[in-house]
């Protein structure tokens, strides 16, 4: 590889880039980019690098790498989440507020610092994280569904507060 700072492929979503859980294909295609990310996540960030702090948006890349829009904006979005936690730390790629040919632009993490926080955006939420968070609530209510009427309510209102709290500040 020819950038030492790459150091590996990011793969955010269960060790890989991504999938549809019940599409025999999709499982089998998400195989194959896992074998190729490393490669292929490096000639984007590169690309995205370049551009210094004025960034670059998908359809830039595409253009650039000639690399298919599905595997750029899958590889910028695996990037944007590797390493990412609210007001803590960024992914590699940061999204922009600056929106170029209908899409954001991005910019390599280590161009932030010349960049005003205004102009900075969180990743969009994963909606895995939400599905797995509604089931785990579902899984919640079932268990207490036998409890007595007074400590049900009292459960169900603290248990929705709660959840109403962690989907604000996440």
């Amino acid at each position: 590889m020819t950038d030492s700072t790459y150091d590996q492929p990011s793969l955010e979503y269960y060790g890989t880039t991504g999938f549809v859980p019940d599409s025999d294909t999709s499982i089998k295609h998400a195989e194959f980019e896992k074998k190729r990310a490393a490669s292929v996540q490096e000639t984007i960030l590169n690309a995205i690098k370049s551009t210094m702090n004025h960034g670059a948006t998908c359809r830039e890349i595409e253009v650039v790498t000639g690399l298919a829009h599905q595997t750029v904006s899958a590889c910028i979005r695996n990037m944007e989440l590797d390493g990412y936690e609210q007001d803590v730390s960024r992914g590699k790629v940061v999204k922009l507020r600056t929106i170029r040919d209908g899409g954001h632009a991005y910019i390599a993490s280590e161009h932030i610092n010349a960049m005003h926080e205004s102009l900075l955006m969180n990743p969009t939420k994963q909606r895995v994280q939400y599905k797995k968070r509604l089931l785990e609530v579902l899984d919640e209510l079932e268990s207490v569904a036998h409890y007595p009427e007074p400590f049900l309510q009292n459960y169900i209102k603290g248990l929705v507060q709660g959840v109403r709290t962690e989907i604000q500040y996440q």
